[in-house]
């Protein structure tokens, strides 16, 4: 691994410093070997995992190389003194930086947030710095310009060398660990490609001096060591104007690297079967690049390959990146002399190797995982990057999936379920003759329960949605927006209500807005869409409530007697009643005789969730509800009766405490039957008993049936 290691970093060196940095390239390839020493040290000595491998980032390969020609670009008129300077600031500022990032990404518990970056976006990237790579790859091959490569170029005999060797390495190293499983292959296939280097220069007859001249080999490495610190020197001999024109494309690089880093660990995780602390990781990451940033070099992180390939050769402990972290400073601070006898073909076909994988997986691959949509995004990322440059290409990536999202949610119904008040009534039970006038006149209310986050182009498809329906249907009188599964409402999507609330009054349609949030209400005030002073627009509390209003107002046009009965009659109407549903009216005067009248004011409780059972009740004026007392002084309303029915029926079998309280609306008047009374009719009263277990049963039976009916009708609006 450590050898492994020593010629990956000498292969990134070689496309890094290429073009104007040639000159400097044994300090680039000692720079770069001190880097994977500094980040395998901590990465071995803090990570999850004891047997990790830290390398570079092969991200930053690519836009360094790039950055590095920016530079040389922008000063061509300045030594090569001068030149390394600045690009050694950059690279500290990216490393320092990038790390700083990693670091408050982890302490912040902000790991999570990258994974919000749409996968396509993330997939054009990593193709893009794919095709980075290769094009650096082909921007070492010594002897010719990269700016004017040509065919013919390619076809030259010291450039052909190069390359197609290259190739053929590359696709080696790539295809034949895919069908063969050993630990011994990737190192087998770099000992017999040097080998065969060698033969053919022996068959050849052509001398190393020669092969050097040709640009077959390294080339000249000096006696002493590589690397020599430099980060003092370029604070004060760095340009940086030209460094600050590098901010925009290392930007960019950070926010890959941190998508890298979190790919690499879940992948970690997925290969040793066992849960990493993501933020933990990305605080090593970055306190690895902030160190070896110091130190002038690169960062990088935890690397998913070369830790899968330390544990099929079964590496255990934290000495595993220690060692390697060993090999690359003797390299770095040793003699490197024989890296000049190293096959250049092998340090071109790296770099292609890793540009092609992620080329093949998210160009070739991709086109079977994601839908043609996605796909795009990919292939616009990878192409504006190839034409127009690497930050072009991830604005114009991120740029095309935000209009995507658009569209896309868009695209999905803001409501999820539109019904009527034919068949949608709120938790009041009423007698039948109120019901048979709501199921005809029901379509006068219009529910719609909304769901998800609204913005300005769901709220736009949701006015036209409603006006569609009014178009239709001219009896609509009420319309409800429920908002309970609302989870977000964008300042956009006010404009879009305001002009519902408009709509509404040039129809003179009621608008009623229940269970709105702080957010929501906030919102809808500021724009202007709650207008307290409108007598077409209100707000409830929630659902039921909105119901229960339009209802009532649809019942009040009725002008029925029982909403209001008169108050010196009030046992003769319950009386009147309940002789229409007794089988034997006879009986319900014995009935009258054993209640008991109790009346309640407003907010009074009859009793209160948790009580023993003590009768049954029979409401005889006024409005009282069934509530379920919550936590944090809370209540959820669970039905309200009117005039006739029952509350407590089910006690009267079971004998159980009180399920929920029973509070009255308005000022109302009930009708108690103890037990004791209950039990007496049913030992010398048997007809009477009979009738009222009769009632009772019906009175079930009636409210089951409505339940089904009304959950059949929901679940085909739905």
């Amino acid at each position: 691994m450590g050898i492994l290691t020593v010629i990956t970093n000498v292969s990134f060196g070689v496309v890094i410093f290429s073009g104007g940095f040639s000159n400097v390239l044994p300090w680039g390839i000692g720079m770069l070997l001190f880097s994977a020493a500094v980040i395998n040290t901590i990465a071995s000595s803090f990570s999850s995992y004891p047997s990790v491998i830290a390398t570079l980032s092969d991200n930053s390969i690519p836009v360094l190389s790039l950055v590095a020609r920016q530079i040389a670009d922008l000063m061509p008129n300045a030594t090569t003194e001068a030149k390394l300077l600045t690009l050694v600031a950059t690279i500290v500022l990216n490393s320092i930086v990038g790390g700083a990032i990693l670091v408050a990404l982890g302490g912040f518990k902000l790991g999570g947030l990258i994974r919000f970056i749409p996968y396509p976006v993330v997939g054009g990237f990593i193709a893009s710095t794919g095709l980075l790579l290769v094009q650096g790859a082909l921007q070492s091959l010594s002897g010719v310009e990269y700016d004017h490569l040509t065919g013919s170029t390619f076809l030259q005999p010291n450039v052909l060398f190069q390359w197609l060797p290259a190739v053929f390495f590359a696709l080696a190293m790539y295809v034949l660990p895919k069908s063969i499983q050993h630990f011994l292959l990737l190192p087998g296939i770099i000992a017999a490609s040097i080998a065969l280097f060698y033969v053919g220069l022996a068959l050849t007859g052509t001398s190393i001096e020669q092969a050097t001249a040709q640009q077959l080999l390294l080339g000249t490495m000096p006696p002493h060591g590589l690397f020599e610190f430099k980060t003092i020197p370029a604070l004060t001999g760095a340009d940086w104007s030209v460094v600050s024109h590098q901010i925009p494309t290392l930007a960019a690089l950070w926010l890959i690297d941190s998508i890298a880093l979190l790919l690499n660990a879940n992948g970690i995780e997925l290969l040793v079967k066992r849960d990493f602390d993501l933020n933990r990781e990305l605080k090593i990451a970055g306190a690895a690049s902030i160190v070896s940033g110091l130190g002038g070099g690169a960062g990088g992180f935890s690397s998913l390959n070369e830790t899968a390939l330390v544990k099929q050769l079964g590496g255990r402990s934290r000495s595993v990146g220690r060692i390697i972290a060993v090999m690359c400073l003797a390299v770095a601070f040793g003699s490197a002399e024989s890296l000049a006898y190293f096959p250049k073909f092998i340090l071109i076909g790296l770099p292609l190797l890793y540009g092609m994988e992620p080329l093949y997986e998210w160009i070739y691959q991709a086109w079977f995982k994601f839908s043609r949509s996605d796909y795009g995004i990919i292939l616009l990322i990878v192409a504006v990057t190839a034409t127009a440059g690497y930050l072009q290409g991830i604005a114009v990536g991120l740029l095309a999936a935000i209009v995507l999202f658009v569209i896309n949610y868009s695209q999905l119904a803001v409501t999820k379920r539109i019904s009527s008040g034919t068949y949608y009534h709120s938790n009041v039970l009423r007698t039948p003759e109120e019901m048979d006038i709501l199921e005809v006149e029901g379509e006068q209310i219009l529910v719609l329960e909304l769901q998800g986050v609204i913005f300005f182009g769901t709220a736009n498809k949701l006015i036209h949605q409603i006006d569609d329906r009014l178009t239709q249907n001219s009896n609509v009188k009420f319309i409800i927006l429920d908002f309970r599964l609302v989870s977000g409402l964008d300042a956009s999507a006010v404009l879009s209500f305001a002009k519902l609330e408009q709509l509404a009054n040039q129809k003179q349609v009621h608008l009623l807005f229940t269970q709105l949030s702080k957010e929501a209400e906030q919102r809808l005030s500021q724009g202007d869409c709650l207008d307290q002073s409108d007598p077409l627009c209100h707000q409830f509390d929630d659902l039921d409530r909105g119901l229960e209003w339009c209802e009532q107002q649809i019942l009040q046009s009725h002008q029925l007697s029982q909403l209001e009965p008169d108050p010196n009659s009030l046992d003769r109407a319950l009386s009147r009643y309940l002789k229409s549903v007794f089988l034997d009216p006879a009986q319900v005067d014995r009935l009258m005789s054993l209640l008991k009248t109790c009346s309640l004011q407003p907010g009074e409780y009859l009793f209160r969730q948790g009580d023993p059972f003590d009768g049954l009740y029979f409401v005889g004026a006024g409005q009282v509800s069934v509530v379920l007392e919550l936590d944090q002084n809370q209540t959820k309303r669970i039905r309200t009766y009117t005039i006739g029915n029952t509350i407590g029926e089910m006690g009267l079998y079971r004998q159980t405490v009180r399920m929920a309280s029973v509070v009255a609306d308005k000022p109302s008047t009930v009708y108690f039957l103890s037990s004791e009374a209950f039990e007496q009719i049913e030992s010398s009263d048997p007809v009477l008993a009979a009738n009222v277990h009769r009632f009772v049963v019906n009175l079930l039976a009636e409210r089951l049936e409505h339940r089904e009916q009304e959950l059949k009708n929901l679940l085909q609006s739905s």
